[in-house]
């Protein structure tokens, strides 16, 4: 069959709708991936089938009008059924009870209307209780679909222009549609062509362009051949028109994939000028979904990467595909992950956790169709998240809640090492301290320009992992010094002798500057990493952003003053137990964390266990990070019971000497 016939089939759909029961047959040639969220998609596609075709089949009173077409309409209903038990839904679920609702209202000829709102009702059901994708993620390009249309043979059967009127068209039976036809255009939208673009058409020569086209060109594809009809308008008079209205219709590739041209015209209907409405819809047909929006918060470039990681592990590019995954959650989703942060942290967890699980999917050598069900659990979660929008709350308490948490863990450490070396008397050490923390601020906004203009997010992330796993070393030196003091009488000579320098104390200046200067760096780095985010995504809110993070600021200098202050009332031994128990907890926070970031940049492999996160401690639910954490918990406790086993064998030689 030529690819002539395969690539214009699926339009025969839009002018013979005696295909559209085939279209959801698992043996009729469309694309199958064996993953739920495929199946609950082409539900969608025919609840759209259902709610456009309905109305030529029943009237507004009940009266048939074509018995054959109800008939189609009914086996569509019983197919969708089917479709969700192969998706694994439980009987009881509410989308199964809606399409049996459906299903009786179409036994009972109920209204077009009702029949309608039956359909919305089960697709809002898919997408909001089974997190299924029925939008585009990024914006649509029309250079992107000129291409498809062109490379793929469609302008050979529909024409450059949209028209059918070719020479192959006249060939065909039935033949292809004309997407100049106002009429019958209509009633399509978006989301029912791309549908069909993916999963064919059964009983034509159409067959579904998926995986050869991946999603974001089906969907520009889609919108493409829908604006084809209104190029010859005056877009740019149709955007004044739409803007000067208000009328309260979408202009969103997002928004507008649902709508079909009878929606928007409803909805335009503000506009008394017939001329100008027409105007305005051919702006939200023709320009608008494929317009670049300054406000948009973004993750077209996730998509992007996770459609090219599938296509190298569809072609046996499994190392291409690891590669190309880490790049879409540390390149894609992580810029925005502070914005996201605050305002669903649970969301942003559960995509982290999918696009781990593709990282493994695709390491342990998995399936292609488990990669893909992985891709479609990620894409679902990702929607959800590109459907959130940042506002002026969400700036100022994400600034705030990011200065706060970032913050504290170097002002509770900066805070220790000052109460310490004051205690022992050592003041000349406090500069030292002020010094290591003073020196990150400039390191990490230096660490952080050279990772964002010369390196991508892989290497960004294996700087602060690297960061993290150092400060967590110099933690558990620091403890170990600590526990092991806690009856001595000169802490910073102990500390001087065990940096080899015990005559002139250069060694405790080096270790307390050393380490607050690397914590300071991982907080530093990751603060401003997290702000670049938060100043993208806040539009205009940038303000809040700032006045969230002052806001902060304030805060961390009174928490700073009170641990000060409370820190020089308290008893040294206590003080100085209370202070390693806190260091040993921190590095334990640290090595997780960093083996976290170590195993995102992809240097360190990944392993899930059935087990659970407690994030802020550092605890991920990995083989890598609990073996890491585990190891130094050993070292830990190790350094605490070297004193006590000491003083035990000192005591017994004693003993032993003087019987």
């Amino acid at each position: 069959m030529s690819r002539c016939c395969t690539a214009i089939a699926w339009c025969a759909l839009l002018a013979m709708r005696v295909a559209a029961p085939a279209v959801v047959r698992a043996d009729a040639g469309a694309t199958h991936t064996g993953a739920g969220n495929d199946d609950l998609r082409q539900v969608a596609g025919v609840l759209d089938y259902i709610a456009g075709d309905y109305r030529g089949a029943v009237s507004a009173s009940g009266e048939v009008l074509d018995a054959s077409e109800l008939k189609e309409q009914q086996e569509l209903a019983t197919e969708a059924l089917s479709l969700t038990g192969h998706a694994g839904i439980a009987d009881s679920d509410p989308l199964v009870l809606s399409l049996h609702a459906l299903g009786d209202a179409l036994a009972q000829r109920k209204p077009p209307e009702r029949v309608n709102e039956l359909c919305r009702s089960a697709r809002d059901l898919i997408v909001k209780a089974h997190g299924v994708s029925l939008t585009p993620a990024g914006i649509p390009s029309r250079e992107i679909a000129t291409a498809a249309y062109h490379a793929q043979s469609c302008d050979s059967c529909h024409g450059a222009d949209g028209s059918a009127n070719t020479a192959t068209a006249n060939t065909l039976t039935p033949r292809p549609a004309n997407f100049l036809d106002a009429t019958r255009v209509a009633t399509v939208s978006p989301h029912r062509a791309f549908h069909a673009i993916s999963f064919g058409v059964p009983g034509t020569a159409m067959k579904g362009f998926s995986p050869a086209l991946n999603e974001a060109q089906r969907w520009s594809l889609a919108f493409y051949v829908l604006s084809l009809r209104h190029l010859s308008a005056d877009l740019a008079v149709g955007k004044q028109v739409f803007d000067r209205a208000h009328a309260p219709a979408p202009s969103t590739a997002k928004e507008l994939a649902l709508l079909t041209e009878e929606d928007l015209s409803a909805k335009l209907q503000v506009i008394a000028d017939p001329a100008a409405r027409t105007q305005a819809l051919a702006y939200l047909r023709a320009l608008a979904p494929f317009e670049k929006r300054s406000d948009d918060n973004s993750l077209a470039l996730a998509f992007q990467k996770l459609d090219q990681a599938l296509d190298a592990y569809r072609k046996g590019n499994r190392a291409g595909a690891q590669q190309l995954l880490v790049s879409a959650y540390l390149d894609g989703f992580e810029p925005h992950e502070a914005t996201l942060r605050a305002r669903d942290a649970q969301l942003v967890t559960q995509v982290e956790k999918a696009m781990l699980g593709l990282r493994t999917t695709a390491a342990d050598g998995g399936s292609v169709e488990a990669l893909e069900a992985g891709a479609g659990k990620a894409r679902a979660l990702l929607a959800r998240a590109q459907a959130q929008r940042s506002d002026a709350s969400t700036a100022f308490f994400g600034a705030l809640t990011i200065t706060l948490r970032e913050g504290l863990e170097i002002v509770l450490l900066v805070a220790a090492l000052l109460s310490l070396v004051r205690k022992r008397g050592h003041l000349e050490l406090v500069k030292y301290v002020h010094l290591g923390w003073l020196l990150a601020v400039p390191a990490g906004l230096a660490t952080f320009w050279l990772a964002g203009s010369v390196f991508g997010g892989m290497q960004r992330e294996l700087a602060e992992g690297v960061a993290s796993v150092v400060a967590a070393l110099v933690l558990l030196g620091v403890t170990h010094w600590l526990l092991g003091q806690l009856g001595a009488k000169q802490w910073v000579g102990f500390l001087a002798k065990r940096m080899g320098e015990a005559t002139t104390g250069r060694g405790a200046a080096l270790g307390v500057l050393s380490l607050a200067f690397i914590a300071a760096y991982r907080e530093a780095f990751e603060i401003v990493l997290f702000f670049q985010a938060l100043v993208l995504d806040a539009a205009d809110a940038v303000r809040n952003v700032w006045l969230g993070a002052g806001v902060g600021l304030l805060a961390l200098a009174v928490i700073a003053t009170a641990l000060l202050r409370v820190g020089q009332r308290l008893k040294p031994a206590p003080f100085m137990l209370g202070s390693s128990v806190f260091l040993a907890l921190l590095s334990l926070v640290l090595i997780g964390k960093g083996v976290r970031a170590l195993q995102e940049s992809g240097v360190v492999s990944i392993h899930v266990l059935p087990w659970p996160e407690l994030q802020t401690l550092g605890v991920f639910a990995t083989s890598e990070g609990l073996l890491a954490q585990g190891v130094l918990l050993i070292l830990l406790l190790s350094s605490a019971l070297w004193p006590w086993l000491g003083a035990r064998k000192a005591a017994r030689a004693q003993l032993s000497t003087a019987q």
